[in-house]
């Protein structure tokens, strides 16, 4: 009888060896795929921020009145009339929006800082560091987060400086 208890225990031993074996198979099979899922995140988040970007880089180019106004407005906002001041504040808008993107991102999904470092930074030296984007951050600014106003009055500054 008691040869009968030791099998059972020995066998019982063997079940929750096998079991937490399989639970520690499955447990990385989990990891790997949350892992993967985030990736695709990700690459999702990149994928629509470069989407926007494009979009509203075609509606300039696209057309040669938007191609003009823009290159105006870069240059002496003033210089616009109502409606071509209206539609180059929108643009800079879109074009800032997707920087606050690849800002938020970065900063709160972990996204690649070279993300940021290349195509944040540089959005805002070539857009927000002309005479229109100085006039439209200034003016507009106020209606993005703290943190992400920081870092473009951080990244002009530095531009002014030669850095």
């Amino acid at each position: 009888m008691q040869d009968l208890g030791a099998v059972g225990e020995f066998v019982g031993a063997i079940g929750v060896v096998v079991t937490l074996g399989y639970l520690a198979f499955q447990i990385r099979q989990n990891t790997f795929q949350l892992e993967q899922n985030a990736l695709i995140t990700k690459a999702a988040a990149v994928s629509a921020s470069n989407v926007a970007l494009r979009e509203t880089r075609q509606s300039i180019f696209g057309s040669d009145d938007m191609s003009e106004f823009f290159l105006i407005g870069n240059d002496n906002p003033g210089a616009l009339d109502e409606v071509q001041m209206l539609r180059y504040r929108l643009v800079m808008q879109n074009i800032t929006e997707v920087m606050v993107d690849i800002y938020t991102q970065t900063a709160v999904t972990k996204f690649s800082p070279e993300t940021w470092a290349t195509q944040g930074m540089t959005l805002v030296n070539r857009v927000l560091g002309t005479n229109g984007g100085k006039w439209f951050w200034s003016t507009y600014g106020d209606n993005y987060p703290v943190a992400f106003r920081d870092e473009v009055d951080r990244i002009l500054i530095q531009s002014s400086q030669g850095r």
